[in-house]
């Protein structure tokens, strides 16, 4: 469910499917249709299992740092669809859709709701034209439509174990599926990778003849988004705007970009004591509990959360039970939610509840501190349904 995509969908009168279906063969005619607006732009195409949205932020604020005009290319949403699609940071506009529609409401190619999404940012991109375009692969890489350009870079900041009904059920096999993003004669930049997924890496890279570049321990600042894996990210930012800037590249525009870098829902503290943080797979949520360790060793921690179906709930609660005894379990609405009642059945926490209504944040008065997590999809609804409980909330 990508929220709000729906309007323009009905508004212009468009059909597409709700499913994941991935491949390319649609998305392809589709843009040939539409005249290829995806062509002959400088593209930064990344892919991975987590870090993918925080190392695209990072990059864009480096690159703006030095002048660039940049388009990103976020999935999912915050808010709603227009923050996925976004100029220097600004979220795509009513008109910028409302042209992109208009085109595409004259396609014949049938989509999915995310193929027509990734088809409306090439199209609102080639109206636009920044100079550099960030663009997040959906799922996987080699089947999924961003796949259809040609990027000046390729990034994958980390693999693990995710969708697998989708990738497989192994590092090697997932793997596969984001070195499909290596281009020919196009360097690949990576991060710290499983030594099983490095291996399936250089082997695509070789036969690509792709160089492969692997991020350094380089930035040594202080950064708005918490957490040393953070702080992996933002090397790797360094490593991709240094290469694809060449010259031009300056390290201290660099290093206040990635000092100035934010992006929602990475350990974000949205009111006092309360943490938005998207970890919905076991990599991910190692790298939040360490986080809360070091920030918040002394505090007792309430975790809010509700997951996805194709998650590894199980996994995911006995991680968190490391770090709190007080799980609040979120019912929310997603055609993929896991349903509240079995999360609640598997937590061996001491105390534990189940709220059907994300109208109200769950905030215990105590001296606590709230850590609201799993599904980005469920951290988009209550940021929503919360909005006039934040608006006013800076942290300092």
């Amino acid at each position: 469910m990508i929220t709000g995509l729906d309007h323009y969908k009905e508004k212009w009168n468009i059909a597409s499917d709700t499913s994941i279906k991935p491949g390319l063969d649609a998305i392809k005619q589709a843009l040939q249709e539409l005249g290829n607006p995806h062509e002959n732009h400088q593209f930064i195409h990344i892919a991975g299992t987590n870090g993918k949205g925080s190392t695209a932020a990072f990059i864009a604020a480096i690159l703006m740092q030095h002048g660039k005009s940049v388009g990103n290319f976020f999935s999912p949403a915050i808010e709603d669809v227009h923050d996925q699609i976004q100029i220097d940071r600004e979220p795509a506009t009513e008109a910028d859709f409302e042209a992109a529609f208009e085109q595409l409401s004259k396609v014949q190619t049938p989509l999915t709701d995310f193929e027509l999404l990734t088809a409306a940012a090439f199209l609102i991109f080639y109206r636009r034209k920044p100079d550099f375009i960030i663009i997040e692969a959906g799922m996987g890489g080699r089947f999924d439509s961003t796949n259809v350009i040609d990027p000046l870079i390729s990034v994958i900041p980390s693999i693990s174990l995710e969708h697998t009904n989708f990738l497989g059920s192994t590092i090697a096999e997932i793997t596969w599926h984001k070195a499909g993003i290596i281009k020919k004669g196009k360097p690949l930049a990576i991060g710290k990778l499983p030594e099983e997924a490095e291996k399936v890496i250089c082997t695509t890279a070789e036969k690509m003849s792709s160089e492969i570049l692997k991020s350094k321990d380089l930035f040594e600042g202080e950064l708005k988004m918490k957490g040393q894996h953070q702080k992996a990210n933002a090397d790797l930012a360094l490593l991709v705007a240094e290469n694809i800037l060449e010259n031009q590249f300056k390290e201290h525009l660099g290093i206040l970009g990635l000092s100035e870098a934010t992006l929602a829902f990475r350990f974000e503290e949205v009111y006092p004591d309360v943490i938005f943080d998207g970890a919905h797979n076991e990599a991910s949520v190692d790298a939040l509990v360490e986080t809360v360790r070091k920030i918040y060793p002394d505090r007792e921690i309430h975790i809010v959360m509700g997951l996805l179906k194709d998650k590894d709930h199980g996994a995911i609660l006995r991680k968190l039970e490391t770090i709190s005894d007080h799980f609040t379990f979120l019912k929310f609405e997603n055609e993929r939610a896991l349903p509240a009642q079995i999360l609640f059945s598997k937590s061996s926490s001491k105390i534990k509840t189940i709220l059907n209504d994300c109208d109200i944040l769950p905030v215990s008065s105590k001296n606590e501190v709230t850590i609201v997590t799993g599904s980005l999809y469920l951290l988009a609804i209550l940021r929503k349904r919360n909005y006039s409980m934040f608006e006013h909330y800076r942290p300092d």
